[in-house]
């Protein structure tokens, strides 16, 4: 069965107020870029997270420009996860796990690869992670 344009799915809106000042606008329009970027280099690395990156260029654009916060909450990848978080302050199981097994891994091989007197570095890091993962456990599922 085709469908209408009414039946089609409306853009998702947000209620999120912009600064008024140009210069803060521009300041947070730039920040969202470097962090939208950051966020992209963490899709294919493994030691840099993507999530939280894309969260603070949303948060920065819904701020700073009205456009690429709309583009970036309607995006076809992000654009979900980015809507659960404002609406349910939920992340999905799977970006969970995700989040996890990734900084599990890096954290090992920071183990593997720090000499014996630089440990520390490795053992902050995991109990840093450790307090990343519980606190996203305890985040509901979207």
């Amino acid at each position: 069965m085709p469908t209408t344009d009414l039946q089609k799915e409306q853009p998702y809106q947000s209620n999120i107020k912009q600064f008024s000042h140009p210069a803060l606008r521009w300041v947070f329009l730039v920040l969202g870029f470097v962090f939208f970027a950051l966020g992209i280099i963490g899709v294919a690395l493994p030691v840099m997270p993507t999530a939280p990156f894309i969260l603070l260029a949303a948060a920065c654009w819904a701020r700073g420009s009205r456009r690429f916060y709309h583009w970036l909450i309607n995006h076809k990848h992000f654009g979900q996860y980015i809507r659960d978080w404002e609406d349910h302050r939920a992340v999905p199981r799977k970006a969970k796990w995700f989040a996890c097994l990734g900084m599990s891994a890096s954290t090992s091989m920071l183990f593997f690869t720090l000499p014996d007197e630089r440990l520390w570095v490795a053992w902050m890091v995991a109990m840093t992670c450790l307090a990343v993962s519980i606190y996203l456990w305890r985040l509901p599922d979207a």
